[in-house]
Order: structure tokens, then C-alpha cells, then sequence
């Protein structure tokens, strides 16, 4: 019997060999127990649910509105003039003051005026006397009927100049015309005053109530006159940049011609302007609440979300969101209003996260407030 030989390498090949398979071996353990880490024991976990904020889908009152840029007009502004020349001597406010109706304003140097009133008095009372004088004297045939006619005629002229003498007398004591805010004084006392000035000494502008006048489009006329004949139409007006509730009025003017140039209409609203807000020459955003529709369905408008066969909501019920198509209506503000959804009291995701699917567990951590009777306004 001849006895085996091993190769010298035999060693080393089958250490290779032995450690290839631990290897192997280790690998799959590894591969298996990470392949589904719901699977345990032999049975599939539910994945941990998404946490969501919730909000309820409501019928509320909502607008019907159009939408614009106004710009704010003094309802009544006057511009503050001489009517006679001379020195002016005093003023009697500040600029940027909240002046009335009669109270001082400017004064211009008045003793030329009191020199003029006081001559024309004089001329006045001799010709005055001069004319009863005459009428004794014409029954006696002293004097010639139209000598009386010509004194009687000469104390008319002379009251009348007295009258207007008085009258620019009273011109050097300048009053507000109106309740309003004084702008900025262009001339100052010391300086020369005269009718034929073409800066006016100051402007005052009426703030309360106050103007907002916008340009609507031609296409818009029709539906506004309409609903102008049946109710007052409600003009809110915003700041411009935040869409912060600056004051709200009726609807009062609609011009009678359309600009053929651009095509639009103008209109003005009328706003208390109580507290003073509003200030003349200001651009704001403005909205003309045509009418408001009763019961509206509304949901939050970050709940509507576009998918590729319209928008939809997910509604919230037994723990799972499912997808519920939507037809929205129009959006006012933060709310969508629904010509087709869930029904009221449904609960939607407020906020949809990205791990949101259709059937995906969910957990509603709070619902948020539901919007107020008239969340428009």
C-alpha cells in the first residue's frame, strides 16, 4: 500500500476556502435581517403614523369681489390765496397743524385797508348829505331836479366803494375755509403778497371723511351697476404692500365715460378715515365687494393641493388620510372657496407634509381655529 502526498499549498488553499465561506455566511445573516426592518419574526410592523395639523371644512359668508389699485383724494382741498397785495405780517399756525373752519391763518398788513375804509366813509357821508340837502331843495325849485339825481347817484357810487373797501379790509384777515390738515407754509411772514401769486400760501386738505378712486376694467361695468341698483356696494381698502385694513366705505361715484385708451372706468368709495390712516396721494389696494355669498364651503387654502386630475384635499377619518377631489371656486385670502368638496365638518390636512400619500396612517396633533363669521373682512 502506497501512502497519500499533500500538495504544500493544500494548507494555505484550504484556510482561503474556510474563510470565503465565514464570510459568506456572516453577509447573508447580515442581508437577511435588513432586508425589511418590519419584519420580525416572521410578521410585517405598521409603519409609525405622520403627524399632521388638521382643520375643519366650514360654510361661511364669502365675497364676490374685484380686485384694484386706488389712490387716496382729499375730498375737499383748497389752496390758500391772497386776495389783496401787501405785506404779510403774521401767521397764526403751524404747517402740518389740524386747523377749523374760520380760524386765522395769515394776516396781511390791514392799516392801508383801514386808510381806504375810512376815506371811502367820509366821501360816502358827504355825498349822502350832500343828496338829502338836494332833495329839500328841488319841491322849491331851488335847484334843477337832475342836480339831485346826479347826488343821489354820486352817494350810491360812494356806499359802494365804501362797501368794497370794507370788503378788502376784511381780505387782510385770511381763515380756513374748511375743517382739515395744513400742509406745508410756501410763504412766510415779511414777504410781499399778492393776487397774482402763483404759489399758494398753504394747502389744506379735508381727511375726514376722505376719497379712494380706483379704475376698474369696461368688462367689470355691467356686474357693478347691476348690483349698485339693488344694494350699497362695500369698498374695503389695504396697504398696498401687507394688505393691512386701512378703512372701509361705500361705493359713491362711477364716471360716466369709459377710457377708450385703456379701457376702464373710474370709481370712487368713501371712507370714514377715523382715525386718520389714509393719506391724500397714497397708492392702496382695493377691493369692491359686489355681494357675499351666504353659507360658501370653505377650507384653508394650503389644504388644496394640485394633483394631475385637479385639486384635491385629504380628509382625515379613522386614522387615515384619503384623497378627496375639489373644485375651488376662488380664494379669498387664506381660504378657498369650494364649489365642490367634502362636507361641512370634514376634517382635511391643514398642512401637507411630503411623506403624505393617499391611505397613509396619520395623526392629527391639533386642528387649528376655524375661520371667523366673516373671515374677509
Amino acid at each position: 500500500m502506497t501512502s497519500e502526498r499533500f500538495s504544500p499549498v493544500s494548507r494555505p488553499r484550504a484556510l482561503l476556502i474556510a474563510g470565503l465561506l465565514i464570510g459568506l455566511a456572516v453577509g447573508g445573516y447580515v442581508v437577511f435581517t435588513r432586508v425589511d426592518p418590519t419584519m420580525r419574526g416572521g410578521a410585517r410592523t405598521m409603519p409609525p403614523p405622520v403627524y399632521v395639523i388638521g382643520a375643519h371644512v366650514v360654510r361661511r359668508a364669502m365675497p364676490f369681489w374685484i380686485k384694484a389699485v386706488g389712490q387716496v383724494v382729499s375730498r375737499h382741498s383748497v389752496s390758500i390765496t391772497p386776495q389783496v397785495s401787501g405785506l404779510l405780517t403774521r401767521v397764526y399756525f403751524h404747517q402740518g397743524q389740524y386747523v377749523h373752519r374760520g380760524e386765522r391763518l395769515f394776516e396781511i398788513n390791514p392799516a392801508p385797508y383801514r386808510a381806504a375804509v375810512a376815506q371811502a366813509r367820509a366821501a360816502y357821508l358827504a355825498a349822502a348829505a350832500q343828496a338829502q340837502r338836494d332833495a329839500k331843495l328841488v319841491p322849491q325849485g331851488f335847484i334843477a331836479p337832475q342836480t339831485y339825481i346826479t347826488a343821489k347817484a354820486t352817494a350810491a357810487q360812494d356806499k359802494a366803494l365804501l362797501t368794497q373797501a370794507e370788503i378788502n379790509l376784511g381780505y387782510t384777515l385770511i381763515r380756513s375755509p374748511i375743517d382739515g390738515l395744513a400742509g406745508e407754509i410756501m410763504v412766510r411772514a415779511g414777504n410781499v403778497v399778492s393776487p397774482s401769486t402763483t404759489t399758494p400760501l398753504v394747502t389744506i386738505n379735508q381727511m375726514s371723511p376722505i376719497l379712494v378712486s380706483f379704475q376698474l376694467p369696461q368688462r367689470d361695468l355691467d356686474t357693478v351697476l347691476d348690483n349698485r341698483r339693488t344694494h350699497v356696494i362695500e369698498v374695503q381698502v389695504l396697504r398696498e404692500s401687507v394688505q393691512d385694513p386701512l378703512g372701509a366705505g361705500p361705493l359713491v361715484f362711477v364716471d360716466n365715460t369709459v377710457n377708450a385708451t385703456t379701457g376702464t372706468f373710474l370709481a370712487m368709495a368713501r371712507v370714514a378715515n377715523v382715525p386718520v390712516r389714509l393719506w391724500p396721494g397714497e397708492y392702496v389696494a382695493v377691493r369692491v365687494v359686489l355681494a357675499v355669498q351666504p353659507g360658501a364651503l370653505v377650507v384653508r387654502q394650503s389644504a388644496v393641493q394640485p394633483g394631475q386630475g385637479g385639486d384635491f384635499v385629504y380628509v382625515v377619518a379613522h386614522g387615515h388620510a384619503t384623497i378627496v377631489p375639489v373644485t375651488e371656486s376662488r380664494q379669498i385670502g387664506s381660504y378657498a372657496v369650494l364649489s365642490q368638496g367634502p362636507p361641512p365638518g370634514s376634517v382635511v390636512v391643514a398642512h401637507v407634509p411630503r411623506r403624505m400619500r393617499d391611505g397613509v396612517a396619520v395623526h392629527v396633533e391639533k386642528i387649528v381655529s376655524d375661520p371667523p363669521p366673516r373671515p374677509w373682512s
